[in-house]
């Protein structure tokens, strides 16, 4: 991890692959915002399953960034 910026609105978090240089930046806002605390130079794993990529922490799955067919599972329904 390069940087790591929080707002009022969430976190943005810079991540730098170390092989060839490649970048890449995540918003994070709401509870997941709120329940990260992590710094720049913090190892994070990224492992490929068939619904996208899993972020991972010291063991720990941070959160999932769907690809295609992992967006075409995810549901979202408000239960009053």
């Amino acid at each position: 991890m390069v940087a790591v910026e929080s707002s009022a609105r969430g976190a943005v978090w810079l991540l730098r692959r170390a092989s060839d240089g490649a970048t890449a930046s995540l918003r994070f806002t709401g509870e997941v915002a709120a329940a990260s605390l992590v710094a720049a130079g913090t190892v994070v794993s990224v492992t490929v399953v068939t619904a996208g990529w899993l972020l991972s922490m010291a063991g720990e799955v941070i959160c999932l960034v769907p690809n295609a067919l992992g967006e075409s599972l995810l549901y979202n329904e408000r239960i009053r």
